[in-house]
């Protein structure tokens, strides 16, 4: 094998090599925008979740016959 086609082969060595990251980084690229995608998803639906809880923590709290029961405890409490 003479200087030059060595040369070649180097070259094209690190050609594939080069192609090959390049394949790799975009295939986990596609994958880790699934997964934010995924991730943003579950945010969205705790957010959601979340809400609906504090509404129902608000009406409880706001609720006239709570004040009602309340009033009843401390009567309770002080006789």
């Amino acid at each position: 094998m003479n200087m030059w086609t060595a040369i070649v082969l180097i070259v094209l060595a690190a050609m594939a090599t080069e192609a090959w990251r390049s394949h790799v980084k975009g295939r986990n690229s596609s994958s880790n925008k699934d997964n934010l995608d995924q991730l943003n998803q579950r945010i969205d639906d705790l957010e959601n979740e979340l809400r609906d809880r504090v509404e129902t923590l608000e009406r409880i709290v706001t609720d006239g016959k709570d004040d009602l029961k309340r009033q009843f405890d401390r009567l309770d409490k002080v006789g």
